[in-house]
């Protein structure tokens, strides 16, 4: 009565006729309406070689593993990055290593933006538009641009489920653009202006990212602002946050 029927089934397509097809028609039959009205189908993780995981072939991934050793982001991430709709998904463990290599970028970008904090400054979540207000330096207002786009192709690519493109754009740009190019700029000039537009660009990402690396994202967006980056609700005006203890 309270969840059905539902709007996204997601699953893999090797049990379309066995599974889906079968809970389709048991819910027409049962309710008269349809279970789901959208079917999401992903492909089939295999080993680096292309090849089926099986226990006999010695080529099986164990996932628990791969997560105590590269933590629950980086495994995530790695089923997601290049995972085409459809398609199957070559996985080997130095995919999931190169994945943590990420975790660990994002987590130095944000010990940067820390040590370099300047003390006047609270903390603060802005929208784009009210940071073009305070951006002077070109540098500054074309990544405040590049992040707007950003969030439009972002959002785009999941609303189509598109998840492995949205994935590696964010991936591309925060590794890339946002902390090869950008904060090496930022360096040689942090004050006040720079470093709230940094800081901000900086938890938009997060925001972004949240949906493929929950646990470090939640971390940082949580020490930052001491709110809860799932709940928390961004704000069309400006918006002080004090500084978490």
């Amino acid at each position: 009565d309270k969840f059905y029927p539902t709007s996204v089934m997601e699953t893999g397509y090797d049990i379309l006729p066995w599974w889906v097809c079968r809970m389709i028609m048991l819910g027409i039959y049962a309710t008269g309406k349809v279970p789901f009205q959208t079917v999401y189908l992903h492909g089939l993780v295999r080993d680096s070689k292309g090849q089926k995981m099986s226990k006999s072939k010695g080529n099986v991934i164990n996932p628990i593993e791969m997560v105590d050793k590269y933590s629950a982001d980086a495994v995530r991430m790695a089923l997601i990055f290049g995972a085409a709709p459809g398609n199957d998904l070559s996985l080997a463990e130095d995919k999931i290593r190169g994945m943590r290599n990420f975790a660990n970028k994002l987590w130095n970008i944000g010990r940067f933006i820390e040590m370099n904090k300047v003390l006047s400054i609270k903390y603060q979540v802005l929208s784009l538009d009210e940071l073009r207000k305070v951006a002077e330096n070109e540098v500054d207002k074309k990544m405040i641009d590049d992040v707007e786009t950003l969030v439009e192709q972002t959002t785009k690519h999941i609303e189509k489920f598109e998840l492995n493109l949205a994935a590696e754009g964010l991936y591309e740009f925060i590794w890339h653009e946002f902390a090869d190019k950008y904060i090496e700029d930022v360096k040689s000039r942090i004050e006040e202006d720079s470093y709230l537009i940094l800081n901000t660009l900086y938890l938009i990402l997060l925001r972004l990212l949240h949906p493929f690396m929950p646990f470090i994202t939640e971390e940082i967006f949580g020490k930052f602002t001491g709110n809860n980056l799932i709940t928390e609700k961004w704000p069309k005006t400006l918006k002080t946050v004090e500084n978490r203890k």
